[in-house]
C-alpha cells in the first residue's frame, strides 16, 4: 500500500511541476486541424481508426471519427474541450454509430448447454459517449491521449438470432459485452497539420 500512495505521488508532482512549465508555443500559432489514430473500447474511433480534430476556439475542438469496430464500421462526430494549452485533463461528447454486420456466424452456447454455430444479424446501433481523460503534447504539434467514460447505447440487444436459437444467459451477456455501449477506453496520437 505504502508504494502504491509513493508512485501516485512521485505522478501527481510530477503532472504538477510539467504544468507549472508554461504553454509550449503562443495558442494563437498552432495548427487548427489535427489528425490522428485511436484505438480502445467502445472509442469513437473504434478499435481500429482515425479521428480528425478541428479547433472551433482555442480549448473547444470539434471531433470526428471513423473506425472498424466489434459491431461493423464505427463513425462519430462530437466535441472536445481541453483545460490547457498543453498537457492536462480533456472532456468529450460524441454520437458514435456503428453499421452492424448483416450476417454472421459465431461459436455460442444455447439454453440447454450446447455450443453451436449461431447464424445472426448484428443491427446498426447508435450511442452517446461521455468522456474525459488526459492530453500529453509531446512537442509542438503531437498528441497522445487516454480517456475513459461511458457510452450510452440506444438499443439495449441490437441483434437477431437468424436461425431462431434460443441463446443462453452467458452468450446474451458476451453479445451485450460485444455490442456498442458500456465502459469506454480509448488512446489516440494527433498530429496537427
Amino acid at each position: 500500500m505504502k508504494k502504491i500512495a509513493i508512485i501516485l505521488g512521485v505522478i501527481l508532482v510530477s503532472l504538477e511541476l510539467n504544468a507549472q512549465t508554461g504553454n509550449y508555443f503562443d495558442p494563437e500559432e498552432r495548427p487548427k486541424f489535427y489528425l490522428g489514430i485511436g484505438t480502445g473500447m467502445n472509442s469513437y474511433t473504434g478499435l481500429a481508426g482515425i479521428s480528425a480534430n478541428y479547433i472551433i476556439d482555442n480549448k473547444l475542438f470539434a471531433q470526428a471519427g471513423l473506425g472498424l469496430s466489434t459491431w461493423g464500421f464505427r463513425s462519430s462526430i462530437g466535441l472536445r474541450y481541453d483545460q490547457s494549452y498543453n498537457n492536462g485533463l480533456t472532456f468529450g461528447i460524441n454520437y458514435i454509430h456503428s453499421s452492424g454486420i448483416p450476417e454472421i456466424d459465431l461459436e455460442l452456447e444455447d439454453n440447454s448447454g450446447s455450443t453451436r454455430e449461431v447464424n445472426m444479424l448484428f443491427e446498426s446501433v447508435g450511442a452517446i459517449n461521455l468522456k474525459t481523460g488526459y492530453n500529453w503534447w509531446i512537442g509542438k504539434y503531437t498528441i497522445f491521449n487516454m480517456k475513459v467514460g461511458y457510452s450510452i447505447p440506444f438499443k439495449s440487444s441490437p441483434w437477431v438470432v437468424n436461425d431462431g436459437t434460443n441463446l443462453s444467459p452467458i452468450s446474451e451477456e458476451v453479445l451485450r459485452i460485444l455490442a456498442p455501449g458500456g465502459i469506454i477506453f480509448e488512446l489516440g496520437f494527433s498530429f496537427g497539420l
